[in-house]
């Protein structure tokens, strides 16, 4: 295996993740109690959360159906995903979150977008992959 075919598998992973954590996030906006600490940031208004975890739910399923389908269009619409969960970042970072490290967790969450992106559009591998 070589090393972006383990990267590949890492970022499949990744977005299972994603999925997982974004359908836990809509389960806490429904259900009055989960069996699990919840994760959704109280700091956030539901309109915000609505719109959060359907960006990511939104990302994570473009990314795994791309990447299980060999979809030619995986890039491009991650390029997409990863536009709306940055707008969604900097609506929650500027407008609700008290948080000390939230221009670092926001730069941390930009600098990924970019690095995935130039790695989906730049490198071989994946330029291949999604040919």
């Amino acid at each position: 295996m070589t090393a972006m075919q383990i990267i590949g598998s890492l970022l499949f992973a990744i977005h299972i993740f994603l999925l997982l954590w974004s359908v836990g996030g809509f389960a806490e906006m429904v259900v009055p109690k989960v069996p699990w600490k919840p994760f959704t940031n109280p700091e956030f208004p539901v309109w915000v959360l609505l719109i959060h975890w359907g960006a990511v739910l939104f990302a994570s399923i473009s990314f795994i159906y791309g990447y299980l389908t060999y979809w030619t269009k995986t890039p491009q619409i991650m390029l997409i995903a990863y536009g709306l969960m940055a707008i969604v970042c900097v609506i929650e970072t500027f407008g609700f979150m008290t948080s000390k490290t939230k221009y670092i967790a926001m730069t941390a969450e930009y600098v990924a977008y970019v690095v995935i992106l130039l790695l989906l559009f730049k490198n071989n591998y994946f330029i291949n992959y999604f040919k």
